[in-house]
């Protein structure tokens, strides 16, 4: 796959001068605590999603900071115009692909996933560290912020009636038939109106991706002519991981509501549909 790399591949790279490694794991809805991994991959930086990259005005979890925000984050962290960035997390594939989604929207395209996370390294023994690295040297890395990637809820009530535009759900599917309560409090059960389930779980195996040709045609099933992909979940991370696939299947015109369900579902004014 293109965007998506073993952990042999990152372990023979280590000694790269330009490589910058990120840990995007991050706590599920329904844990309490900090996060904290059993251990760091060698050169890993913290990629806080919730807090240090998230928009603070924003009520709404984990929306996407400016790219003022960003760049200052990630000049901190070293990261360079010609860096080669890796993203991982402790729990193969939940919240890496929404930091490599922030990055491809800043305009930083060359930036991979760690198929497997932690868990995968681990498993293979692989060198780890106590602590996550710190750099003093900083980055020339200047965000250029691509709108489209992140979409609000007005473009998605407006492509709810779009005949070429499929809106993807990734969320379980109890979720989105609404026979699950959400685990958020005030949220109501459902899903938008005219949007399709393909739950990420369904795509994964083990925490790692199950085979392209398996991946291409759950979404070929899905998407049929549609000319236009947006993805949602609930509360904008597990989305990513939906848009790096649809990628990795060559569709283009890809799209995250960030705001996902956690907002749709909060506003009784956006119209929701339930199952059965």
């Amino acid at each position: 796959m293109k965007h998506l790399v073993d952990a042999k591949w990152l372990n023979m790279r280590l000694k790269q001068t330009n490589l910058v490694i990120f840990d995007a794991g991050m706590l599920r809805p329904s844990a309490a605590g900090e996060y904290s991994p059993v251990a760091m991959l060698p050169k890993a930086q913290r990629f806080d999603i919730k807090k240090e990259l998230a928009d603070p005005s924003n009520p709404l979890p984990n929306t996407l900071c400016s790219a003022e925000q960003f760049t200052q984050v990630m000049q901190k962290a070293g990261v360079n115009h010609d860096s080669l960035v890796v993203i991982y997390e402790d729990a193969g594939l939940f919240s890496a692909a929404r930091a490599w989604w922030m990055f491809k929207a800043m305009g930083f395209d060359n930036v991979k996933v760690l198929s497997g996370g932690l868990a995968k390294w681990l498993e293979l023994g692989l060198p780890i560290e106590s602590n996550y690295t710190q750099t003093s040297l900083k980055g020339d890395f200047i965000a250029q912020y691509r709108p489209d990637y992140f979409i609000d809820k007005k473009q998605v009530l407006r492509a709810t009636e779009d005949a070429n535009t499929v809106i993807l759900d990734a969320r379980a599917y109890g979720r989105f038939t609404g026979k699950s309560s959400e685990p958020r409090a005030g949220i109501r059960s459902g899903h938008i109106i005219n949007s399709y389930s393909l739950p990420l779980t369904s795509l994964l195996e083990n925490g790692e991706a199950k085979s392209l040709d398996f991946i291409q045609a759950k979404f070929s099933e899905l998407v049929g002519n549609a000319t236009h992909l947006q993805f949602s979940c609930g509360s904008g991370v597990t989305a990513c991981a939906l848009a790096l696939f649809a990628d990795e299947c060559g569709y283009s015109n890809l799209s995250v509501y960030d705001g996902s369900w956690s907002e749709w579902g909060a506003d009784n004014s956006l119209p929701i549909a339930v199952c059965g």
